[in-house]
């Protein structure tokens, strides 16, 4: 995956190498993005997963050519403010499951529907990819919001899950 830039952010894939840094810590993740890197850009439990993502980059050729998705680079600030994860599901219907993760100061300003809206876009111009899902817990109105706004489809309610979809023919240019 290449990197994708967008009017206000630089989505940087989150490759082996990248992964590796941000496992030493968020200074060498640093050094590496040659960026600020806010203290909490990931949650306690994205932390604990690092090297089971690196894992399953060794082992997936594809995923690792795409990388676990993207962190969010402020361009004007070059600071990280988020991540974009992009899971290659082991589906014969070519789908791919999208999550996001904006540092709360960076909030309600639309960088994530931003990021999310440019990394779907590109996802659904791969070859063999037909359709991209999301996933947002029923009470996050902001989630919900950007997965509207950037053209997603509710399909599914699992207790308290929401299931959205959005289909390669879905798409409206």
């Amino acid at each position: 995956m290449e990197n994708i830039v967008t009017k206000s952010l630089y989505l940087v894939p989150f490759t082996q190498e990248i992964i590796k840094a941000a496992i030493i810590g968020n200074p060498e993740l640093a050094r590496v993005l040659a960026v600020t890197v806010l203290p909490n850009w990931r949650n306690e439990i994205f932390g604990k997963s690092l090297p089971t993502i690196a894992d399953i980059l060794c082992e997936n050729p594809l995923q690792s050519e795409w990388g676990w998705g993207s962190l969010i680079i402020h361009k004007a600030e070059k600071t990280l403010i988020g991540y974009l994860m992009l899971k290659i599901l082991p589906d014969p219907t070519g789908s791919v499951e999208i999550g996001y993760i904006i540092v709360p100061s960076y909030r309600q300003q639309g960088y994530a529907s931003e990021a999310t809206k440019a990394m779907m876009d590109w996802t659904l111009c791969q070859p063999g990819i037909e359709k991209v899902t999301a996933g947002c817990d029923a009470d996050n109105i902001a989630s919900k919001r950007v997965l509207e706004k950037i053209g997603m489809r509710l399909i599914e309610t699992r207790g308290k899950a929401l299931i959205w979809e959005l289909c390669k023919t879905e798409i409206i240019e």
